[in-house]
């Protein structure tokens, strides 16, 4: 008896395990088309995530063709949760100052991704940071209900970030701000976006090559490696079952959905 239920836990353990275990690898163009129809709001580090974009579109004019990219140099999450624009790092889209909201309910995207939180910094008011994640999920669920709202995590910083921007035990409090963030956004109907951990070294830190500045902003290298892992979370999506090509995408997209 002992051996038979021995043999049909081992069974039911199988049946879980095989769906996984074969499941289909996607190729990348099947893999970014998750991002079509997606509007994706960043400071400098998607300043220079856009760079690279284009610079791929210099000989493969399909890629990403269907993401806007709407990054604004230094600013802040504070900032970026405003419904007002004020000051003078916000975004700018077809030369007019609006905001994430403004940019967004003009555009109607299905996805809206968020990469902010360097220039505030999050990790040294982590709870102050989580309350202005909380007013852009729900003031954005406002503009575009139809939208999903995703938060991608903060990129790692390297050893000497401490020490050039003059705090201590900066990465440590970025992971607790990341595994926090991931929090919120399951609270409150948002996705999380690990991109993280793929870009550390062994030392937890952002990995040098990955850096052009040595301190936080990523190089050609890293940027490639932030693509790599936004097409790992796609795959880990479709291998859960939560996410299936062209599942989602029977209406046509709006005009303005075009990256620039």
């Amino acid at each position: 008896m002992k051996h038979l239920v021995r043999v049909i836990a081992f069974f039911l353990l199988f049946s879980f395990i095989v769906p996984f275990a074969y499941a289909e690898k996607l190729d990348d163009k099947v893999l970014l088309s998750y991002f079509d129809d997606s509007l994706i709001f960043g400071d400098s580090r998607m300043e220079s995530f856009k760079r690279f974009v284009d610079g791929i579109r210099q000989t493969d004019e399909s890629f990403l063709d269907k993401t806007k990219i709407v990054p604004a140099g230094s600013i802040s999450l504070y900032a970026a949760s405003r419904t007002y624009p004020s000051g003078d790092f916000l975004f700018y889209y077809h030369g007019r100052q609006l905001t994430m909201y403004g940019i967004a309910d003009r555009i109607q995207p299905r996805k809206v991704f968020v990469m902010l939180g360097l220039n505030d910094p999050v990790a040294v008011k982590i709870d102050k940071a989580l309350s202005w994640v909380e007013d852009i999920i729900h003031k954005m669920n406002e503009t575009v209900p139809d939208a999903e709202v995703c938060f991608i995590s903060e990129t790692p910083v390297t050893e000497n970030f401490d020490s050039e921007k003059k705090v201590e035990g900066y990465q440590v409090s970025l992971d607790e701000y990341n595994k926090r963030l991931k929090e919120t956004c399951e609270k409150n109907g948002a996705r999380f976006v690990d991109i993280a951990h793929a870009l550390k070294g062994e030392d937890n830190f952002l990995k040098l090559d990955y850096s052009n500045d040595k301190v936080c902003h990523l190089s050609e290298e890293g940027n490639a490696a932030l693509l790599q892992a936004l097409k790992d979370y796609v795959q880990e999506q479709y291998d859960l079952g939560l996410w299936s090509p062209g599942a989602a995408e029977t209406e046509p997209a709006p005009a303005e959905t075009t990256a620039e």
